[in-house]
């Protein structure tokens, strides 16, 4: 009868433990979506600038598009890759719910397309799907020269608002996934040996730290 009485009143202290861990873990949450964010607002548009006008020149691959027609047109891989590698120093701290970063995003996203009002084309007087606003390519995005040449094309270029549309809520989708992969890929495989002693070497190198 002790031994009973003894495991009943540990039952709830378990059941604390057990939803004192979840409150963290969901506050986790926070600091990984803002990784992705973080992702696609700076790293993605520096990404693709910095591919654009130094990669592909001494590749000899010239792009003939814009800045932004190269951004929109690239955002998968730009937003995904860097997301992947970020979500693989998961790594260091093993935390399971990183690798549901992509419900959030994924979330938005469904709603903006659930509730999307398809515009008409001001160049081609037709309207479009929620799929091509929110996953469509071809844009036709000239250069500008000038802030007001920019803020008339924002205003008036129907690809260009699509392509800000995808970049505020597609590409965090994309993000989101690539995080969320690159997390699950360090928890499961032995990947993360790799990257551990690659960041201890690093860490020795540049800061003298010793683990």
């Amino acid at each position: 009868m002790e031994g009973s009485a003894t495991g009943l009143s540990a039952q709830p202290e378990r059941q604390s433990r057990e939803r004192s861990s979840v409150g963290w873990q969901l506050l986790w949450v926070l600091p990984h979506l803002a990784a992705v964010y973080v992702i696609v607002n700076f790293c993605t548009p520096y990404l693709a600038g910095w591919t654009r006008g130094k990669v592909l020149p001494v590749l000899q691959m010239r792009s003939a598009s814009s800045q932004f027609e190269f951004l929109f047109s690239h955002l998968l891989a730009f937003s995904f890759i860097p997301a992947f590698l970020t979500g693989l120093a998961n790594v260091r701290f093993k935390q399971k719910i990183a690798e549901f970063t992509w419900v959030v995003p994924t979330v938005v996203l469904a709603f903006k397309m659930a509730t999307f009002s398809a515009p008409t084309s001001v160049v081609a007087g037709q309207s479009w799907s929620a799929f091509h606003q929110y996953f469509g390519g071809g844009f036709l995005i000239p250069e500008y020269r000038s802030w007001e040449e920019f803020w008339q094309m924002i205003g008036s270029n129907p690809d260009m608002i699509r392509g800000m549309a995808q970049h505020t809520f597609t590409a965090p989708f994309y993000a989101g996934m690539g995080y969320s992969v690159g997390a699950w890929l360090s928890r499961r495989t032995a990947m993360h040996h790799f990257v551990n002693a690659k960041m201890r070497s690093f860490e020795q190198r540049k800061f003298g730290v010793h683990s």
